[in-house]
């Protein structure tokens, strides 16, 4: 029998790589908040679950996976990108150059066997709801409101039935309501949010409206 190769580098899981600040876990998530400052390097760290990367503000890295050559990530604020690393199990190094990192991880903690199949349940489908990815353990939305009457497609308001737990970030800074069915969750106010906020939400009826701002937008995650 061979003997398991194992990496010769250095390297922590990400939950003790020291810029990765988990800011909370849950039985199906772990969210994260990485920055990194410019001119810093990470230390090698490993990600093994399936994770969804929310890029909030202009991103210019140089990643290295072990054993690749390094390469350069570009991704404009509001950009997000899906990993399996249940598949990949990555294990990498980023380090910043003029620009910090900042990237909100949504990693999702179900095994696959866990996993509720939604292939039957209604993608949303209204103005200001756009459908990123996907897959079998989560949908990805990008969710825009906008106070814009020349665009017959913008809307200051959305009304959602989630099937399933979400998680809601913010990409801009700004002023809005939100409201769930009663029994379904604690929100029905008025929010003052800021650029990387986030929101859990409870299955139900989930309705926001900007009260401030010309344009704001935000990522939804359901996880199934």
């Amino acid at each position: 029998m061979e003997a398991e190769t194992k990496p010769v580098v250095d390297f922590v899981p990400v939950e003790l790589e020291p810029m990765h600040m988990e800011r909370w876990r849950s039985d199906t998530v772990r969210l994260v908040y990485a920055v990194i400052p410019p001119h810093t390097k990470s230390l090698w760290h490993q990600h093994l679950k399936y994770s969804i990367y929310v890029v909030m503000a202009p991103l210019d890295v140089t990643e290295q996976s072990y054993g690749a050559a390094p390469h350069s990530l570009v991704q404009g604020k509001g950009s997000i990108f899906c990993r399996d690393h249940t598949e990949d199990k990555l294990l990498h190094v980023a380090a910043t150059g003029e620009l910090p990192s900042k990237i909100v991880i949504v990693e999702l903690l179900k095994e696959m066997k866990d996993v509720v199949a939604h292939n039957r349940v209604a993608i949303h489908r209204s103005k200001g709801v756009e459908l990123l990815n996907d897959e079998p353990k989560c949908r990805v939305y990008r969710v825009t409101l906008e106070d814009n009457a020349s665009d017959d497609q913008a809307t200051v308001g959305i009304s959602l039935e989630l099937p399933t737990a979400a998680v809601l970030l913010v990409l801009d800074d700004c002023n809005v309501t939100i409201e769930n069915v009663p029994g379904y969750s604690e929100f029905d106010t008025v929010c003052t949010l800021t650029l990387a906020d986030d929101i859990q939400l409870a299955p139900g009826t989930f309705n926001i409206k900007l009260v401030s701002m010309k344009k704001t937008q935000f990522i939804l995650t359901e996880i199934f």
